[in-house]
């Protein structure tokens, strides 16, 4: 397969504090073939398209941009559009406030070479915060940690080799696979990456991790973001679940097995609801002082941080989970 030419694929809606950032990335990648970096705008409100428009003009020889707008801004549409505008065999993808370190597209090929390119290749994340705010901090911190977001590789991954793995963040593929698979499920506005894995996964094809890559990702800055972007997570992958008639990863069904019984000892067996709730914050707690003991900004206040960002990231996606589930249920009767 010829594989000099790399297309770079971001899907963005008002990311101007992190645009310039990500396409230097790209542009400054290692790889010395040409690289189009296809960037499909929802119609964004601040300046990030004058942003791009304005590095356009200041890249490398072999280096493009286009730059397309997608006007119903849902991310799989926006990916599929720039699948199709892709001109290269093989796609990369990213995100609109993450960083690629500049080994990024060569190891991805890399990976994909190791499978002979039948499958999707992608890295780990390296959580940075969103703004210099010790709430951020403790956000950034939280979405890592084993007891936060539980044991996606991604994530948590201290390995040197490549792992098989259920799913990547972003990924690399051949526009072949993207058109095998049908391209990204356009009604799945969240979770749409899972999905196009788990179809992937069906259809034979490995999903592999490559720890040489560590992709810098920029967690939200504040609580009502994170509650945000948590239980759409929630929502959506109830979607997933029922589109594939499965449960493809235990870790997701755990914050909604947790709220669930939870409400349902608050409504019906109050002494079980103190019982599961102080076993809870004790368990938060540990792996609060646990995970403070590097952080060098005061301690006290970081830990109470911490201790607000677990439950933020578990309620919102169990409730998430929960709306998902009677909005399901409920189109079903309807």
């Amino acid at each position: 397969m010829e594989t000099r030419k790399i297309s770079v694929i971001i899907p963005v809606y008002n990311e101007e504090k992190y645009i310039s950032e990500v396409i230097e990335s790209i542009n400054d990648q290692s790889w010395d073939g040409p690289i189009e970096i296809i960037i499909i705008d929802g119609n964004s409100t601040d300046s990030t398209r004058n942003q791009v428009l304005d590095k356009a003009n200041n890249l490398k020889a072999n280096r493009e941009i286009k730059l397309l707008t997608n006007p119903h801004r849902a991310i799989p549409r926006s990916l599929n559009m720039a699948c199709e505008a892709a001109s290269s065999k093989i796609i990369v993808r990213i995100d609109g406030h993450t960083k690629a370190p500049e080994n990024y597209i060569s190891e991805a090929v890399t990976t994909l070479e190791s499978i002979e390119f039948n499958g999707i290749a992608g890295g780990r994340l390296r959580i940075s915060p969103g703004s210099g705010t010790l709430v951020s901090t403790a956000i950034s911190t939280a979405v890592c940690h084993p007891f936060g977001i539980g044991n996606a590789s991604y994530r948590t991954y201290q390995g040197i080799d490549m792992v098989e793995t259920d799913t990547v963040p972003f990924g690399a593929f051949t526009k072949e696979t993207w058109q095998l698979l049908g391209g990204y499920d356009e009604e799945l506005l969240g979770d749409e990456d899972y999905d196009f894995c788990l179809r992937a996964r069906a259809r034979g094809l490995r999903i592999l991790l490559n720890p040489a890559i560590i992709l810098e990702y920029y967690s939200r800055p504040t609580y009502i973001d994170l509650w945000q972007q948590y239980y759409r997570y929630g929502y959506w992958t109830t979607r997933t679940f029922a589109k594939h008639k499965k449960v493809p990863a235990f870790r997701k069904c755990i914050p909604f097995l947790f709220t669930a019984t939870l409400l349902f000892f608050a409504f019906f067996i109050p002494a079980l609801f103190f019982l599961q709730f102080i076993l809870y914050m004790g368990a938060a707690v540990f792996f609060a002082f646990k995970a403070s003991r590097s952080i060098k900004k005061p301690k006290i206040l970081f830990r109470l941080c911490l201790l607000l960002s677990f439950p933020t990231l578990h309620f919102s996606y169990g409730f998430g989970n929960m709306i998902g589930i009677a909005s399901l249920i409920l189109k079903k009767r309807s």
